[in-house]
């Protein structure tokens, strides 16, 4: 019997870790930080979804005339 030996077990709370995907410092109005991180990338893809569903589903009577 074979014994398995795991000395890096990572945590399970990383895939929670907010992390920058693009970050700017510049020294425009102060000290001014601005970064998208993961959460906000995902935040802005399932609002841009949520929108383009809510144009697409709303035809103001296009299709069906008024007659």
């Amino acid at each position: 019997m074979t014994k398995l030996i795991y000395n890096d077990i990572p945590s399970p709370l990383d895939q929670f870790e907010i992390r920058n995907l693009l970050s700017l410092d510049a020294p425009i109005l102060g000290n001014l930080h601005l970064s998208i991180t993961n959460i906000g990338l995902y935040l802005t893809i399932g609002a841009f979804l949520v929108l383009t569903l809510n144009i697409l589903a709303t035809n103001y009577n296009k299709v069906v005339s008024n007659n």
